[in-house]
């Protein structure tokens, strides 16, 4: 390497750090042995981040944050925190943190699941397939489609739970459980409940308590004391851009009309599920009455004309606390 790079890669290293603006995306906060898309934050290291945020940066609501970044008076050290889809753990593990430290949040949630007694589908395929020890060959058919069920005894990697989504899949189960969420992603919400049903008949399925969707009574109780606000996610969680016009509007209107009866109150905000939008996605976002909308995208809220309908957000890992400040300080 010549020596100026060399130089110049120290100099960055040692180079202060400064703060930018920044959305935290958080899911859940609970331990969760089987986690795929890495959705959990364990309660010990979520306590730690809140405190971090709370001495070192000026938390806000996304509604502030969104207001300070359309005046040009968001500080540099500006950081709000936010959740999707409506754990049960969130109420339960999360709130008595925020509770303690003072900092504001947002929910993004998705509506079709409240009062629901069984998990997210997504965790729950995690579980019946990644979980599970024994072996199983069958065929099923979904949507007239045949799909095959062919794996043997759980593999190391499927016992301990080690093993991401963003990780190369290494086992049959790994295989099954991407190929299958990929298939039921991208179905309507009766299609998903009808394999889901037939899977369950098949595999089983084990119950997580805080892994469940909150109920309306449980959701009131989270937004009760004004620290955590409602954003819109959409009524069943689908991937939009995958759906006719007609139906994606349903879900962004219908998400939004009951978020506002839960929370007695105007709701400016959406978040898109996975992240997938498209030009009409926006558009509609915006003409039914949202304000301002996040996406997934991983980076910092900058710039001189930011944009309102695909605002960044970083994702929060379960990780040590500096892992946290890296990301949140360039």
């Amino acid at each position: 390497m010549p020596v100026t790079r060399l130089i110049s890669r120290m100099r960055a290293a040692i180079r202060p750090r400064r703060p930018r603006p920044v959305i935290l995306m958080y899911h859940r906060v609970a331990v969760a042995r089987h986690d795929p898309w890495g959705l959990a934050v364990d309660p010990e290291r979520f306590e730690e981040q809140i405190a971090y945020v709370k001495q070192h940066r000026t938390p806000m609501s996304m509604d502030e944050l969104v207001d300070r970044l359309r005046s040009k008076t968001l500080p540099a050290n500006a950081v709000a925190v936010t959740f999707d889809d409506g754990y049960r753990d969130n109420l339960v593990n999360a709130k008595p943190v925020l509770a303690r430290h003072g900092v504001p949040a947002t929910l993004f949630l998705a509506t079709g699941f409240i009062d629901q007694n069984t998990p997210f589908w997504w965790d729950e395929l995690a579980t019946m397939i990644l979980a599970s020890t024994q072996a199983i060959r069958d065929q099923q058919v979904w949507l007239g489609e045949t799909v095959t069920l062919d794996w043997g005894e759980a593999e190391r990697s499927d016992v301990t739970g080690e093993w991401r989504i963003s990780d190369e899949t290494r086992t049959a189960r790994q295989n099954a459980y991407l190929a299958i969420w990929r298939k039921l992603q991208r179905v309507t919400a009766e299609d998903r409940d009808a394999a889901m049903n037939a899977l369950r008949h098949h595999l089983g399925t084990a119950l997580d308590p805080l892994g469940k969707p909150m109920s309306s009574d449980e959701i009131r109780s989270l937004l009760s004391g004004g620290l955590v606000e409602l954003g819109a996610h959409t009524v069943t969680h689908p991937a939009l851009s995958f759906l006719s016009r007609l139906e994606s509007r349903r879900e962004i209107e219908g998400s939004g009309h009951r978020c506002r009866e839960l929370a007695t109150k105007s709701v400016n905000g959406f978040a898109y599920p996975y992240g997938d939008m498209n030009l009409e996605v926006r558009s509609d976002v915006a003409r039914l009455g949202f304000s301002w909308a996040c996406s997934t995208e991983g980076c910092f809220v900058e710039g001189q004309r930011p944009d309102m309908y695909a605002l960044p957000r970083i994702a929060v890992p379960n990780a040590p606390i500096a892992t946290l400040v890296e990301l949140v300080t360039a």
